[in-house]
């Protein structure tokens, strides 16, 4: 079975990077989907209040992720 972007970001906490900023800044957001393709957590992080280093931090780790997998 596939790990799914969520399950892989919160394996990267303890990384001292932005990718690790960003599993820190979601571990606890119960809106933060559980699974779905890049459109869901581009809707996600395309709320209005997100700034775009969080957005930026989160196309970096899509594409660590979507290289792996």
């Amino acid at each position: 079975m596939t790990e799914t972007f969520a399950t892989w970001l919160a394996q990267q906490r303890d990384r001292e990077d932005v990718v690790g900023e960003l599993a820190r800044s979601v571990a606890d957001d119960e809106l933060f989907p559980e699974h779905g393709d890049k459109a869901i957590f581009d809707g996600y992080f395309s709320a209005d209040n997100t700034v775009d280093e969080v957005r930026a931090s989160f196309e970096r780790a899509w594409d660590e992720f979507s290289g792996l997998n």
